[in-house]
């Protein structure tokens, strides 16, 4: 045998068997200068034989090696951030008293959950007190205003239809029964008196007429009696007109008087709205039967939710400028987020999604919350925009306050290649990949690499769809790699 040949295979068997050693200690301490200097390749064009490993079938399981093609996929991933808990904004609310007075009574205490409409406190108000006693006032005028109407309207269709039975000459006696019990004030006097001197005129008249051929009286006095028929005629239409007139006057004066007492109660109603005072106090102000709760203020809770602050006791006086209770619905709950400026490309891509939260404090417990906002102003000094997520909070187990770790699911819009993590082997700074050519021959291809999430990783360069790489047992193919060149060396 050559002594060179023999040499050569010594050197081989002693390079495996470090690099079996090696293996076993789970690490490689180097590799050869040579193979790291080995050139990259473009996908599709062979690594020269010092890339080459073969392997027969048949040791394929042993060696745990496993196979699969390269294919296209939209890449997702789990962004993880970490944020807090915070109130749900739109809804708190920050009670104030608002008018002045003095607190009669307090029936709730720090950190009691309230119902709507709930009392929360009463003050007694001169301010409620004197509005309260306005409006009952101008109650009261505005039914004294009512009755005059309905009295005036009740009138002026009474003398009306006296009116029209004097147009027709309709007797007095008549009239008289007719009329008899109907209130019309003095326009009965007035216009009855004018319709009898006219009625005495006309038949005086008529008496001469009959009697003047006989002589018995002259033409002046006939004349004299037209002349008086004629002006008491004159004088009674002249009433009717004026009547007809005084009448629908007095009616828009007492429909007008009517008005002008309702707005006025209106104005001393919405006052006590203003106030927020409840309706069904407003209806039913009784000065005799309330007293002097009449000036009670009573506050309320505005929604359902837990009081967080109480900064009132009995006997206080309270200005509308004095906060008295901050209440806030925790059955939902603000999560809080900071996105660095690294992941702007996927912000549009969070609005509206679900995220997953987590603590550490409750292991065993999982939380989703959705995405309604991402922020549109960076923050100068730290270079993030502020992501917001409401999440339900019904068991009241989120606390304002607490931290929260955040999954947060991403995906690119297109199809990427995309190869298990394991499939990835790494030397001198390089990263490749074993591409099976042909039956039992593994070459390197180097690849290059984009986004990774925890079992994937995108291929940017290196590779083409239906190539089969190995995904598992990749280690083994690079020791042997490794230990055939140490063994050239």
């Amino acid at each position: 045998m050559n002594t060179s040949s023999t040499t050569m295979k010594e050197r081989q068997f002693k390079a495996r068997r470090r690099v079996s050693s090696l293996m076993a200690l789970g690490m490689i301490a180097a590799f050869s200068p040579a193979f790291a200097q080995s050139p990259s390749h473009d996908a599709g064009v062979a690594a020269p034989n010092a890339a080459v490993v073969t392997l027969p079938q048949d040791q394929w399981r042993a060696a745990g090696i496993t196979l699969a093609p390269v294919t296209r996929a939209p890449f997702e991933n789990t962004l993880r951030l970490t944020g807090k808990i915070s109130l749900n904004e739109d809804r708190v609310a920050h009670i104030y008293s608002l008018v002045e007075g003095t607190v009669s009574d307090v029936p709730v205490t720090l950190g009691q959950r309230v119902q709507t409409d709930d009392l929360l406190a009463v003050i007694h108000s001169r301010e409620v007190g004197e509005a309260k006693l306005q409006l009952y006032q101008d109650r009261l005028q505005v039914e004294l205003a009512n009755i005059q109407h309905q009295m005036q309207t009740k009138v002026a269709g009474n003398a009306s239809e006296l009116l029209d039975a004097l147009r027709n000459n309709t007797g007095i006696d008549e009239i008289e029964r007719q009329f008899r019990d109907r209130p019309m004030g003095d326009f009965r006097e007035r216009v009855v008196a004018a319709y009898a001197a006219y009625l005495k005129s006309a038949a005086d008249v008529v008496r001469l007429e009959g009697i003047s051929e006989t002589g018995a009286v002259s033409g002046k006095q006939l004349l004299t009696a037209r002349a008086n028929r004629n002006a008491d005629q004159a004088t009674f239409q002249s009433r009717i007109e004026q009547i007809q007139h005084e009448l629908h006057t007095s009616t828009v004066m007492s429909s007008q008087a009517v008005k002008m007492a309702e707005a006025k109660a209106l104005v001393s109603a919405t006052s006590l709205r203003i106030l927020n005072v409840p309706a069904n106090e407003i209806d039913h102000i009784d000065p005799v039967n309330q007293g002097e709760t009449i000036s009670h203020y009573a506050i309320r809770a505005p929604f359902d939710g837990t009081i967080l602050t109480k900064d009132v006791v009995l006997s206080e006086q309270v200005r509308p400028d004095v906060l008295l209770f901050s209440i806030a619905d925790l059955s939902t709950v603000w999560v809080t987020a900071n996105i660095y400026e690294e992941h702007l490309p996927l912000l549009d891509s969070f609005k509206n999604q679900t995220v997953k939260l987590r603590n550490d404090a409750l292991p065993e417990q999982s939380f989703t919350a959705k995405v309604f906002y991402t922020g549109d102003v960076m923050d100068e000094t730290t270079r993030t925009i502020s992501l917001r997520a409401i999440a339900d909070n019904s068991g009241h187990h989120l606390k304002p306050g607490m931290f929260i770790n955040i999954e947060l699911p991403t995906s690119q819009p297109t199809a990427s290649v995309l190869i298990p993590s394991s499939a990835v082997q790494e030397h001198a700074g390089q990263t490749f990949v074993f591409v099976l050519n042909g039956t039992n021959d593994f070459h390197r291809r180097d690849v290059k690499l984009g986004l990774a999430n925890e079992s994937s990783v995108v291929v940017e360069q290196g590779l083409h769809d239906g190539e089969s790489i190995v995904v598992q047992g990749g280690f083994i193919l690079k020791s042997q790699l490794l230990a055939d060149l140490m063994g050239e060396e």
